[in-house]
């Protein structure tokens, strides 16, 4: 368990409600190994694979379709998203996926090691609930991008649903459109934010670069670190996978959804056979099992965002 300096609301009933938290909310749990829905927008190749065919020969739209698929030169398909992209490409030996004309994956075992030397940032005092924010910060920093937590925590797109308690459920906001609650403060309601409010918060920054890799394979997040890049994600404060009653279920306007007050957000900045390496912004952690942590990734829906080097950037 970790210390207090994540999070504690105490409201009504007593109970505990925020990310990096620990949660004794007494509602209804999931089944055990329940994976936290976020959402996505995957979609099938658009373009079939023909022997003679390029990219030339179908115009793509980098805006709709940023991931091309080939296999050696021959175009296999565009998509929208690098899950589907590496998920297709993988049917293929010498298969690789480019990014608006930028490799960044390979049908190859990756280096089996890496360590990236990226900012450290603490979320504490000023965010108590601001790991999400903060391991962007140092995303962002390490791409050579000059910005701070704070400027990015003003930022982020915000959940304005208000806290409340009807039938014994919570009703509050999706973390899916928007920071859910206060960030600066357990004294207040509040849990944090998903891949896709920092994915478009990051594009901000780094147009044209952001890579939203959720929904991969972890080993798909390798081929980053091996260029040197490292990798935004959620996983939680125990980085092992979470048992059934770290979860409930919350009511938000989109429906109901799940969530653990044990989330977390870190940079991953290396992996060997035996750890995953960290930048955690609570600084308690700098390396973690890799099978534990691979398992909390997945419980807490695969969510990855990186972003692709220009050749003039380390």
């Amino acid at each position: 368990m970790k210390n207090a300096k994540c999070c504690a609301l105490l409201m009504g009933a007593m109970f505990m409600l925020g990310g990096c938290a620990s949660s004794t909310v007494d509602e209804a749990y999931l089944p055990t190994n329940t994976a936290v829905a976020v959402q996505s927008t995957i979609k099938p190749a658009i373009i079939p694979l023909s022997n003679d065919q390029t990219d030339d020969d179908n115009p793509i739209n980098f805006e709709l379709t940023p991931y091309t698929a080939w296999q050696d030169a021959i175009f296999i398909g565009a998509f929208p998203e690098y899950e589907a992209a590496v998920g297709e490409a993988k049917h293929f030996a010498g298969s690789s996926v480019q990014f608006k004309k930028r490799p960044i994956w390979s049908n190859v075992e990756p280096a089996g090691e890496a360590l990236i030397d990226a900012p450290l940032i603490y979320q504490m005092p000023e965010l108590e609930r601001g790991c999400e924010v903060t391991s962007l910060a140092m995303l962002l920093q390490h791409a050579g991008i000059n910005v701070d937590k704070m400027t990015l925590a003003a930022a982020i797109h915000k959940d304005s649903t208000p806290f409340t308690i009807k039938d014994h459920m919570i009703h509050f906001g999706n973390p899916n459109d928007g920071f859910v609650g206060d960030m600066a403060t357990f004294e207040e309601p509040g849990y944090g934010v998903y891949h896709q409010p920092v994915k478009e918060l990051a594009e901000t920054y780094l147009q044209g670069q952001i890579i939203d890799a959720t929904g991969a394979e972890f080993d798909d997040l390798y081929h980053f670190l091996d260029q040197g890049v490292p990798v935004w994600g959620i996983v939680n404060m125990d980085y092992v996978e979470l048992d059934d009653d770290a979860f409930e279920t919350w009511d938000t306007p989109e429906g109901t959804m799940d969530i653990t007050y044990r989330e977390h957000s870190v940079l991953v900045t290396g992996y060997d056979d035996h750890y995953i390496y960290i930048n955690d912004p609570l600084g308690e952690e700098e390396r973690t099992e890799k099978a534990d942590f691979i398992a909390a990734w997945n419980q807490m829906g695969r969510q990855a965002i990186t972003y692709v080097k220009f050749s003039q950037q380390s």
